[in-house]
């Protein structure tokens, strides 16, 4: 029975009639000033140790606090971020599962996958941007380069590999974009995550890798791994010596990004209470230094300015992809 009929209905004399009607008008509003009465799900479509774990297991504590209610985080690696995103899309739409995306499942993947079960902007709603961070190009000592110069005289003599972490992934975009600036041929060699690329390059099995820098910064500053530069117009504040790529190739502006996402039918008074507390567990001092010191930058936004981001972006990966070439079967 529709609203109206019920409506009409009530009116008539009906007192149950009434009773539920007025029940209608008054359950939406409350179920979002309830929310959440139990735990929160925020799922990673990455494995454990990468950028997007250590923003969410930062923002989760400081979430959970401000909510009243723990927020666990699941990590979901798999398919460069798609297999997260898709558990996340099939969710009940009731804000108890959230997504922290990343920039290769949210907007380069709908461009890139054919057959792909969702789309961004059909299935998700923005919720919160929780922080970009360029891309550190990390090399194994045994490549013999520590420079950008060195890297491409070199890679001009003998193979060089990179890694990524999957195909279409911002770090094979970055690979493929270097290797048609510079002229040079490298073997692309994609992971399920960035610990797993991290962890190949440390063995020597590969040689290089445009990588989320909280993966590796511990391993360049032990001396393991050579930084090479920063995918950004600036150095990052977290290798402030390490040179900023796209001064030499402006291709390689190429900040990565992470924000939370909920199903598309989530009431609106749930995105904006998500948001609220988002932005306010980000701007608490201690939250920003620590990810600062990974090398992710804050910038608060609400929903809407948001949604105009990820927008951006879109159409931006999406010329990036066609230039490239850069397609796969799901």
């Amino acid at each position: 029975m529709s609203f109206q009929r019920l409506k009409n209905r009530a009116m008539r004399g009906g007192g149950a009639v009434l009773a539920v009607a007025a029940f209608l008008m008054t359950a939406a509003p409350a179920s979002a000033a309830d929310y959440p009465s139990r735990p929160v799900r925020l799922v990673v479509p990455y494995g454990p140790g990468g950028t997007g774990d250590v923003i969410a297991r930062v923002l989760s504590a400081r979430l959970g606090a401000a909510l009243g209610q723990p927020v666990v985080v699941e990590n979901r690696p798999g398919g460069a971020g798609v297999i997260g995103a898709t558990t996340v899309k099939s969710s009940e739409p009731d804000g108890y599962t959230l997504l922290l995306g990343f920039t290769t499942e949210m907007v380069v993947s709908p461009s890139v996958v054919r057959g792909l079960s969702y789309q961004t902007d059909r299935d998700f709603q923005p919720v919160a941007f929780a922080g970009t961070t360029p891309l550190l190009l990390v090399a194994h000592p045994s490549v013999g380069a520590r420079t950008m110069q060195s890297l491409i005289s070199n890679a001009k003599s003998k193979p060089i590999s990179y890694a990524s972490g999957g195909k279409g992934s911002p770090s094979h975009i970055a690979g493929a974009l270097l290797a048609k600036a510079a002229g040079i041929d490298m073997l692309h060699v994609p992971y399920k995550g960035g610990s797993q690329a991290v962890a190949d390059l440390l063995a020597g099995n590969i040689n290089i890798y445009f990588s989320g820098i909280p993966p590796a910064i511990p391993y360049v500053k032990a001396g393991k791994l050579i930084a090479l530069g920063v995918t950004s117009t600036h150095p990052s504040p977290a290798l402030p010596e390490t040179p900023a790529l796209a001064t030499t190739f402006p291709q390689l502006d190429l900040s990565g990004w992470f924000g939370v996402f909920v199903p598309k039918q989530v009431p609106a008074p749930i995105v904006e209470k998500l948001n609220k507390e988002i932005v306010a567990a980000l701007q608490i001092p201690e939250v920003r230094l620590k990810l600062l010191e990974q090398g992710v930058e804050i910038k608060p936004m609400s929903p809407q300015q948001f949604g105009a981001f990820v927008d951006a972006e879109r159409k931006k990966y999406e010329r990036l992809v066609r230039e490239l070439n850069i397609t796969q079967e799901q």
